[in-house]
């Protein structure tokens, strides 16, 4: 039976991304904030109250609690908006991993610098100037290799097996021949047995056998 081929590593896992807003998610609900702060503020009573002249001019302070009321919920109708919409799609965690890996690539240009004497390092070539089968193949890449890898483990463990069958088959060949050669032997002897008997003495054998059969039969 074949052994079963190994798992493939498990890939590394990312640490954990911080919920709590980061820098630039911090400055996304920011600049969201002072936006709508500057769109509400356009919202004024005196353009709100130009678009319903009549109740305006006779009922000035309902008109008044009523452009309150309307700006108050557009406030937090598009606040509550928004947060549906970073807890919907995440926005948070993916703009607090961005900082994490633009932190991340920072500490590792400085490192790079401080390793190669103070000297600036050469920036990568951005991915867009690169062809396209440089960009598929660094995709593939990774899985490729997996699949190589384990590949080869599997033929490795076929080639261990096949190696145990031959020894196996080469084994039992050596018995067969080694029974095959004590047959001979044995057949040889009985010939030479047989040779050496006079024919006289075979026939009275064959008769006392004959009879000795007949007697058993009868007895039986």
């Amino acid at each position: 039976m074949s052994a079963p081929p190994s798992r493939s590593p498990s890939p590394v896992q990312a640490p954990p991304v911080q919920q709590t807003p980061g820098p630039r998610a911090a400055a996304l609900q920011k600049l969201y904030s002072d936006a709508i702060k500057h769109t509400l503020r356009t919202c004024s009573y005196s353009n709100f109250a130009s678009s319903f002249p009549t109740p305006a001019s006779h009922a000035p302070d309902a008109m008044k609690r009523l452009h309150s009321d309307f700006v108050e919920k557009l406030d937090r109708s598009c606040k509550l908006n928004f947060d549906h919409i970073l807890r919907d799609r995440q926005v948070v965690a993916s703009l607090n991993d961005l900082d994490r890996l633009v932190d991340d690539a920072r500490r590792r240009k400085t490192a790079a610098e401080q390793a190669n004497t103070g000297q600036a390092v050469q920036p990568p070539l951005p991915p867009h100037t690169l062809p396209a089968s440089s960009l598929y193949l660094s995709h593939l890449g990774p899985l490729l290799s997996e699949k190589h890898a384990s590949l080869s483990s599997r033929l490795q463990n076929a080639q261990s097996e096949n190696a145990d069958l031959v020894d196996t088959v080469v084994q039992q060949r050596r018995e067969i021949e080694r029974l095959l050669s004590q047959l001979e032997t044995t057949i040889a002897d009985i010939d030479a047995a047989n040779e050496a008997l006079p024919v006289d003495n075979m026939h009275a054998l064959t008769e006392e056998a004959v009879a000795l059969d007949m007697d058993l039969r009868t007895a039986g």
